[in-house]
């Protein structure tokens, strides 16, 4: 396997997945089916489970195996050439993630993002953790680089910059999702590791991936191309072609009253289902205890879209 050549292939825009329910609380494998098809068809072609937007905190284990097979199949049945990232639980022990790694290999996904939310209490620690996953399983993987929870109380402490260097020294990582949310720390991120892994820069949308491409951060991941695959997939056209004024267009009509008027009023993981519901792709149910927005706050979310000049970006 090579995992350079597989970094490499990581860049652009980043799909996160959301799980659909049913009615009666079960994964809604139509609706899924439907909207990986659309957002193929859209021009997605980077595919993501993870942990938080796909709902794994509201899955068993064996459901998150289903569901991550079911991605694969699907994702690789439109064509073998998407890549298709899973993930490990949010909340678990090295043994599982290493079964996790495992079976994520044996269903033919192309590399697994691995989050810990253990406590933290040292570097060697975390290294010793993603070296007993590497020596265990040969599939690639993403370092979900969130703050830790902090082992000895107080604030959450960021990844330090010699961790993430030697983790990216590791033959099997080929991308970091940089989650810190902070831009002084991401911009160090990226300058010390941008040349061995594919970046994946998480929060602030287009407007935030601008302010670090140029840096080398290679690939984002998406906020409004997650409800409209079509937007993310043409901006990056645009990027491509050094058409600014397209890019920033978009994100001024379409990004900005999205998260002003909708996200900053009722969350992204409450906004994001209530838009999916909105443009007809399935409802905006969420197992308990994550409950969906009420139906008047869910008609705000649909004028606030209905507001979007969608149509304008359809084609590039």
């Amino acid at each position: 396997m090579n995992y350079s050549e597989l970094s490499k292939k990581i860049h652009g825009p980043v799909y996160s997945i959301l799980t659909p329910f049913t009615e009666g609380d079960a994964i809604d494998w139509l609706a899924l089916e439907n909207y990986l098809t659309g957002a193929y068809n859209e021009g997605a072609r980077n595919f993501f489970l993870m942990g938080y937007n796909s709902r794994f905190s509201q899955l068993s284990w064996e459901e998150i195996k289903l569901l991550s097979q079911f991605v694969v199949q699907k994702v690789k049945s439109l064509d073998p050439n998407n890549i298709c990232i899973v993930a490990d639980p949010l909340h678990c022990s090295t043994k599982v993630t290493i079964d996790f790694c495992q079976h994520a290999q044996s269903i033919g996904a192309d590399v697994i993002s691995l989050i810990v939310r253990e406590k933290f209490y040292s570097n060697d620690q975390m290294v010793s953790h993603f070296r007993m996953v590497s020596e265990e399983s040969a599939i690639p993987i993403l370092v979900h680089e969130m703050p830790f929870l902090n082992g000895f109380g107080g604030p959450v402490v960021n990844y330090d910059l010699d961790l993430l260097d030697q983790l990216a020294d590791m033959e099997h990582v080929v991308a970091i999702k940089e989650d810190a949310k902070d831009d002084e720390y991401s911009a160090l991120v990226i300058n010390k590791i941008k040349d061995r892994v594919s970046i994946v820069i998480s929060g602030g949308g287009k407007r935030q991936w601008l302010r670090f491409a140029d840096m080398g951060c290679q690939s984002w991941l998406n906020g409004i191309g997650v409800f409209r695959p079509y937007l993310a997939a043409n901006f990056y056209k645009a990027y491509q072609k050094g058409d600014m004024d397209y890019c920033n267009r978009l994100i001024e009509d379409i990004e900005v009253p999205f998260f002003e008027n909708g996200v900053k009023k009722y969350s992204w993981h409450l906004t994001i289902k209530a838009a999916m519901q909105q443009q007809g792709w399935f409802h905006r149910r969420d197992r308990m205890p994550l409950k969906e927005l009420s139906e008047a706050d869910y008609n705000t979310v649909s004028k606030v879209i209905e507001s979007l000049p969608l149509k304008k970006y359809e084609n590039y």
